[in-house]
């Protein structure tokens, strides 16, 4: 399932000194947000990975498959609404794997560090 303009949308992209930085806004009236949690949504962990995916797709026209996580931390809870930057550090393609640290973030703090290891497909 795609989540691009159900559970979040792009509102701005930039490219400095090799980061990629998408910033994307969550949005408040998708189903996720339904049932996790009624009266207290949050966004959850995998949506965070699955977008991280997505975006990642989106800018290089490749398809990626999610083959090994290789550390995640969630400092912080996204909610609906907020807008976070996904920033892209340390690429590295080998073959047919994508390795990539990716940080989400507002002015203010960051709210997960992921380490991922993708297989392009």
């Amino acid at each position: 399932m795609k989540l691009l303009n159900e559970l979040y949308e792009i509102i701005g992209k930039d490219s400095v000194d090799g980061a990629l930085t998408y910033q994307v806004k969550f949005n408040p009236d998708c189903l996720i947000y339904q049932s996790h949690f009624p009266g207290n949504p949050i966004t959850p962990g995998v949506c965070l990975i699955q977008m991280a995916s997505e975006i990642l797709e989106l800018e290089y026209h490749h398809t990626y498959d999610l083959s090994l996580l290789k550390s995640i931390k969630f400092k912080k809870i996204v909610r609906p609404g907020e807008v976070m930057s996904f920033i892209f550090t340390d690429m590295a393609q080998d073959d047919d794997l994508f390795k990539v640290n990716v940080s989400v973030e507002n002015e203010e703090a960051q709210y997960t560090k992921m380490s991922l290891l993708f297989k392009v497909v």
